[in-house]
């Protein structure tokens, strides 16, 4: 039986630079709420991907976030 490997993969590394997710488009107060005009998503794929921005929309922030961080989930309240 063939060895199993978890995680994430050395192609699938190299790729994640051509995959979208979501990042902080401008600096955002703890408190402020999540909404299209400080969320976007963009290259490289180093935050959520973009599915979750639904999720994400309407929720607030749980500190202060600089304009380019990729969005988490441990920074959504």
């Amino acid at each position: 039986m063939g060895r199993v490997r978890y995680g994430v993969t050395e192609n699938e590394m190299s790729s994640r630079v051509f995959r979208r997710s979501l990042f902080i488009v401008k600096d955002m107060q703890a408190g402020e709420v999540f909404s299209e005009d400080n969320v976007r998503s963009i290259r490289p794929g180093h935050g959520l991907s973009p599915k979750h921005f639904q999720d994400v929309r309407g929720r607030k922030a749980r500190c202060h976030l600089e304009k380019g961080t990729p969005l988490q989930w441990d920074v959504i309240a």
